[in-house]
């Protein structure tokens, strides 16, 4: 493929690429010190949260996702603890992921389209927080381009072919890894498998017994996850693929909308609208442009399910598409870099998006770290303030001990839900045993629920998430009392109503809905 020159070595352009590696290293620091800064100054998520609690526990697997990010986030627990510190490995972890991009995308297309894929994935909202989230994103990702790098390195040779043998043992290694981060790695490697079948000068490979033995490692290093599951009545998958099940009537296109419109926000508009267009400018050159080809079906098949689940099945959440999205920056990188040469367009969209991005991400971290918003314009989150989700649950450890019910050693915690027990696990930082009547996910797999009989119980949680939960636990406990409620938030308003009871002596274990 004949390499990007510029007309005029004084130029913009070639000031930026005089030395690409060290225009993304720099990148990558300064962006990665914009994460430490929002991990600092951002509290915890629902799912951070609960992820935290879950990794206190050492598994094969795990209810929600597979084991590596809670391996990862056990591992450092000594040395970071379980608050906002242990951000510190996912940041650097998705420098890793950035650099592997710019590997990947020079490879493909050149410097400097590397450069532009790895400026454009750091100016996305979703791309720029999922750099610092204590999630299973973090490692996916980087899985991912790991793999999509050594792909391109074998498929599409800069010098000498390269050993099938290292090409495809390389990738299953980072498949397998992949596959032991979320359940998204068998959509790329789908994906993988519709390049090779519909490209017919691909075909052949398939012959040859290195991408099979690559299946088989990345099968094997999935074993943890196969090995759970079959001990524990198969619920993940059962619960992962029950998100998609079809629930019968009319397609829910107001699911699809606002799912797309999810994506549309998550990638942010100047991010968003060039990747289609670079996508679609993919999708019309087809085989003939393998490159952007390749690209383009790796990470298709994980955008057009998740974007067309909504019209049958759970309403989803607009980062599932995310993995797929990742794999068409490198496309976007390419167009980016071309369009440069001949006018100024995508000079000022660096300038805009990167003061785009700013003004929100500043105005959604005071808001979500003061709640400025509810007092200025009380309207506008009557119905609810998403960035309520950050705040701690750092003031229910405090009044816990004011009223001496930590001094019971003998105590254990009950929440009606799944979102609260993060939250309430991680401000009391994980000093009791948890239980969650309900949906409880892994937290019915935390503890043995027969150990729990004869022991007290402090059933805690939002007043909304309670109704009800007193008559319900009634039959395993001797008597129930209700303690006074108490209420916290930002800037010294009641955002938070905790409702408090407390259960004297449980008389039988709490069910599981998963036994």
């Amino acid at each position: 493929m004949a390499s990007i020159t510029f007309p005029d070595s004084k130029s913009w352009v070639a000031g930026l690429t005089r030395s690409p590696e060290r225009t993304v290293a720099a990148l990558i620091v300064g962006f990665a010190a914009c994460r430490l800064v929002v991990a600092a100054t951002l509290g915890l998520g629902v799912d951070e949260s609960y992820d935290i609690g879950v990794a206190h526990d050492l598994a094969l697997s795990y209810f929600d996702h597979p084991p590596l990010s809670y391996w990862i986030s056990h591992a450092f627990m000594p040395l970071f603890g379980d608050g906002r510190a242990l951000r510190v490995p996912f940041v650097i972890i998705f420098a890793g992921t950035t650099w592997l991009l710019y590997l990947l995308t020079r490879h493909l297309f050149g410097a400097a389209a590397g450069v532009w894929a790895v400026l454009a994935l750091n100016l996305s909202a979703f791309f720029m927080l999922a750099g610092s989230w204590i999630l299973p994103d973090g490692p996916l990702l980087f899985c991912l381009m790991a793999a999509a790098y050594v792909l391109a390195r074998g498929l599409f040779p800069a010098g000498a072919p390269v050993s099938p043998w290292r090409t495809w043992l390389a990738a299953g290694f980072w498949f397998g890894l992949a596959g032991l981060s979320k359940y998204h790695a068998l959509l790329i490697a789908f994906g993988l498998l519709l390049y090779l079948l519909g490209t017919p000068e691909r075909r052949k490979i398939l012959l040859h017994p290195a991408p099979w033995v690559g299946g088989v490692l990345a099968l094997a290093m999935f074993t943890p996850v196969l090995v759970w599951n079959a001990e524990h009545h198969w619920v993940s998958f059962a619960f992962q693929g029950g998100r998609a099940a079809s629930y019968g009537g009319l397609p829910k296109i107001d699911q699809f909308f606002t799912n797309l419109g999810g994506q549309f926000l998550w990638l942010t508009p100047w991010v968003f609208v060039p990747m289609v267009a670079a996508a679609y400018q993919a999708l019309r050159r087809g085989r003939a442009v393998e490159r952007s080809w390749f690209c383009l079906c790796l990470g298709a098949p994980t955008i057009v399910l998740f974007t067309l689940v909504p019209l049958w099945g759970d309403r989803g959440l607009p980062h599932w598409q995310m993995p797929g999205w990742l794999m068409l920056f490198p496309v976007l990188g390419d167009r980016l870099a071309r369009e440069v040469l001949v006018r100024r367009r995508p000079r000022l969209w660096a300038i805009g998006s990167a003061v785009s991005l700013a003004i929100v991400s500043i105005v959604l971290i005071a808001q979500a770290d003061t709640g400025f918003g509810r007092v200025l314009a009380p309207a506008v989150f009557a119905k609810g303030d998403p960035t309520l989700e950050a705040l701690q649950w750092t003031p229910l450890r405090a009044e816990l001990q004011k009223r001496g019910l930590l001094d019971n050693k003998n105590l254990f915690v009950i929440s009606g839900s799944p979102i609260d027990i993060g939250k309430i696990d991680q401000a009391l930082h994980d000093a009791l045993p948890m239980q969650v009547f309900g949906e409880s996910k892994q937290y019915a797999f935390r503890i043995d629920p027969k150990t729990l009989v004869g022991r007290d119980a402090l059933i805690v949680g939002q007043r909304n998430r309670t109704i009800g939960l007193r008559r319900a636990l009634a039959p395993y406990f001797a008597s129930i009392d209700e303690l006074p409620p108490f209420a916290f938030g930002r800037s010294g308003m009641n955002e938070v109503e905790m409702r408090l009871l407390y259960g004297h002596t449980l008389k039988k274990p709490l069910p599981s809905r998963y036994e």
